[in-house]
């Protein structure tokens, strides 16, 4: 399957997750059901390695690293008319594999999301740190994402992301919003926070 009809099909489907993996067929997870696209067969390594460098053409990456048996990589890309991705590409028992995680272009609201208002009452904080965490999937990005959106739309201010890698994109609205890419936009965490800090 192509790789851009691939990611469409994933959107389409509304899908979270895209995963490929040897041994599998192509699968989507839908409502935290996996859902393998029986029409592509077994993927074997070959497969996977191909179908995964296709990947790395829209989003304007060479992939050379993936030559290494010990590189794993981590980035996201839109595809313009269809959504955004956030890929993550690592090795198991010798093979490729890859998790696409398939994000919409337009964020959710904490409503929809049934995040608490305790939670987006972090919006309102000045000072201070807080911490969102959790398991994978649990949405610990979404909720950021929702809280950083009330900030945006409720007062003024310059807004810094460190994000690895960049998923939801804000606008500029109350705010001005500065979205930094770890790798792509500054190498390391720590130099943009410095810099982030002057």
């Amino acid at each position: 399957m192509e790789i851009t009809e691939l990611l469409r099909r994933s959107v389409e489907a509304d899908a979270s997750d895209i995963f490929i993996i040897p041994g599998l067929p192509l699968t989507f997870k839908v409502d935290g059901r996996q859902e393998r696209l029986t029409e592509t067969g077994r993927l074997l390594p070959r497969d996977t390695a191909e179908l995964i460098r296709a990947i790395y053409r829209p989003a304007g990456r060479d992939g050379e690293s993936l030559s290494r048996p010990d590189a794993d990589d981590d980035f996201s890309f839109a595809l313009p008319g269809v959504g955004r991705f956030r890929i993550n590409v690592y090795h198991q028992r010798g093979s490729l594999s890859a998790v696409v995680r398939v994000i919409k272009f337009e964020l959710p609201s904490a409503r929809e999301l049934d995040i608490p208002p305790e939670v987006m009452r972090c919006a309102e904080l000045k000072k201070g740190l807080v911490l969102v965490t959790g398991p994978a999937g649990s949405g610990k990005t979404t909720t950021l994402a929702c809280i950083l959106d009330a900030i945006n739309r409720s007062r003024s201010g310059h807004i810094i992301t460190l994000e690895d890698p960049l998923e939801y994109i804000h606008r500029h609205e109350q705010c001005i919003v500065s979205q930094r890419e770890i790798y792509s936009d500054c190498r390391t965490f720590l130099g943009a926070l410095r810099s982030a800090l002057r």
